[in-house]
Formats: structure tokens, sequence, C-alpha cells
């Protein structure tokens, strides 16, 4: 198992943006993110639920192999020490908590809890995942497994993100966006005490820990230079207006297809 592991830390040349690295795994991650969202967007829900399930689980998978490679270390002696900084609650690992609710919660029940899950995954994970697809130094490192599974991860956002809306486009609407905020809030603020619980143990879940300056490349300059207050409220506010421009782009495409295919369905 000890070689197992070691094998799975080989290393490599860290990808810079727009290296070889980079430009060969966005080729899947873009054709998915066209594929996926046009060949199942009139699925019936049980397809529709279970492409997120199966997707779930195989995501959770690579995670836990994630967590055992950045733990372990393998020498001599060999030994165990938590990767705190991996910690599986960032913003990005926010694919693990909401799927499940949009699987497994009923929506004619609780349907303000499943269209805040949506929205959380179609609005503020897509937007994490495609960022961190385009720059990506916030996410590699020179271990190769970390690198292959950190793509997988980010461009499963960006492809379930695009395909839970385009399942969901009749339905969701600005008040998805304002229930995903609610729900955003919620875990910035369990992010916050996760990091300091963990501290002093080195933690920056959701970039935001008050001990210690983000890693952020703007936010990290307006931290250091108005203070951590600031940059919270600048960070939020970032987030916010990113996933309100992602609502407005997705439903304005939605929108303008549909005018498209019947101009009297569409109001100018």
């Amino acid at each position: 198992m000890e070689e197992l592991i070691h094998f799975f830390q080989g290393t490599m040349e860290e990808p810079g943006v727009f290296s070889w690295f980079h430009l060969i795994v966005l080729i899947p991650i873009i054709s998915l993110a066209i594929f996926v969202p046009l060949k199942f967007k009139n699925c019936s829900e049980k397809v529709y639920k279970r492409i997120l399930l199966y997707s779930w689980i195989s995501l959770l998978v690579l995670e836990a192999f994630k967590q055992v490679i950045k733990s372990f270390h393998y020498g001599e002696p060999s030994y165990w020490e938590y990767s705190y900084q991996d910690f599986p609650f960032g913003l990005c690992s926010m694919i693990y908590y909401f799927i499940p609710i949009i699987v497994f919660v009923n929506k004619e029940k609780h349907p303000k809890i499943v269209d805040a899950a949506t929205g959380y995954l179609c609005l503020i994970t897509l937007v994490a995942g495609i960022i961190v697809c385009s720059y990506t130094e916030m996410a590699t490192t020179t271990l190769i497994y970390i690198n292959i599974q950190t793509f997988i991860h980010h461009g499963s956002q960006v492809v379930l993100g695009i395909f839970i809306y385009v399942w969901n486009r009749k339905s969701v609407t600005i008040k998805t966006y304002y229930r995903s905020m609610i729900a955003f809030i919620v875990t910035v603020v369990m992010a916050i005490g996760f990091n300091l619980i963990f501290y002093p143990h080195p933690c920056d879940l959701f970039f935001i820990n008050p001990t210690r300056i983000t890693r952020l490349p703007i936010g990290k300059t307006i931290h250091e230079k108005a203070g951590y207050a600031v940059f919270l409220i600048c960070y939020l506010h970032a987030v916010a207006i990113l996933s309100l421009t992602a609502y407005i782009v997705e439903t304005s495409i939605y929108k303008l297809v549909l005018k498209k295919r019947n101009p009297k369905l569409v109001n100018n």
C-alpha cells in the first residue's frame, strides 16, 4: 500500500497557465461542458440525479486518494501528518455537500433548500471552477496525481454547473441566486469557524482565514494594505457579483435560444 501511495506521489514540473498540460486537460473539460448539457438537457429527473450521484461518488473517491497522498509521507520511516490545508471544505469543495441535497432532498417538501443548492452549484461553484481552470496556479503543484485530480475536480464543477443550470433552466430565477447567496454566507461562516478551530495548523479554507494573509492574488494586496475586514467585504462582494454575472449570462443565453426557436415566447 505504501508503494502504491509513493507511486501516486510522483512529481512533475508544476503546470503553468497555458502550459502543455493545461491546454491538454482543457480539451476534455470544454468538450464535456458542451456535450453533457446538450445531450441530457431534457433527460428525466431520474437520469439527472443519477448523473449527479455517479459524478459525486467518483469525485469523492478521487478526493479520498488526495487526502491520503497529501498527508502520508513515504520514507524511512514513513509517517502520517494530516494536511489541514487540504481539509475538504474549500469553496470548490462545496460540490461534495450540495450535490447530495439535490439528489436526496425531496424538492416538493423543501423547494427552497434544493433551489439554493442548485444555485450554489450552477452559479457560485461554476464561477470558481472556471477561475481555477483558467488560472492554474491556484490549484496545481508538482505532484502528478494532485494535478490530475484538481483538473478533474474543477473541470467537473464547470461541466456539472452548466448541466445543472441547463436542466433546471425553466425554474432558475433571481430568487435562486438570492437563496444561493444565503447558503454561501452560511458556508463562509462555517469556513471561518474551521479556520479558527484548526489554528495554528496551516489552513486557509475559502481563502478567508482571519489569522493568515490570504493567497488570493488581488485579495492578498487588499488584506495587507486595508486589513481583514475590508478584504472580507471585498471578497463577499466579488463572489456575489461574479455569481450574479453567471446568472445573467446563463439566463440571457437561454432566453436568446428560446426566442430564436419561438419569438412569441420571449418578450423583449
